[in-house]
């Protein structure tokens, strides 16, 4: 069973109505929608007044450390109508988008590909400006 993560109450509706209709979630793999699924589902929601402000939500920059190839990358994570994967904003449902979800400064996050698995650290988290 996966850890409970904290999660926008606001956040976790969007993303769940957004399940229905988005048309690269719809792409993906079953495993990697299950995946996606069970996150959700064990999401902690908080009000706003309650959500911790070192905790990733929508609308955060995250900067990640790849650690093999040893670099930094930074996405901002967004509803998936916003996604721009050339302007470095994610999709909160999709694989890394829902892992980036309720993370925290120094959160090992392991992406499981259908070729390897890619290991991160959260070295950033920039919440956005009107929370």
């Amino acid at each position: 069973m996966e850890n409970k993560f904290i999660l926008l109450d606001e956040d976790h509706k969007l993303l769940t109505k957004a399940l229905e209709t988005d048309t690269q979630f719809a792409l993906l793999s079953d495993a990697e929608k299950n995946s996606i699924k069970n996150r959700l589902a064990n999401a902690q929601q908080v009000t706003t007044s309650d959500f911790p402000n070192n905790v990733s939500r929508l609308y955060d920059v995250i900067t990640l450390r790849n650690i093999r190839l040893r670099q930094n990358i930074q996405y901002k994570i967004v509803p998936p109508g916003e996604r721009d994967e050339w302007k470095g904003k994610i999709s909160a449902i999709s694989p890394l988008g829902i892992l980036l979800m309720g993370a925290v400064n120094g959160q090992a996050i392991v992406l499981q590909t259908s070729k390897k698995k890619k290991h991160y650290v959260v070295m950033e988290v920039r919440n956005a400006m009107y929370i």
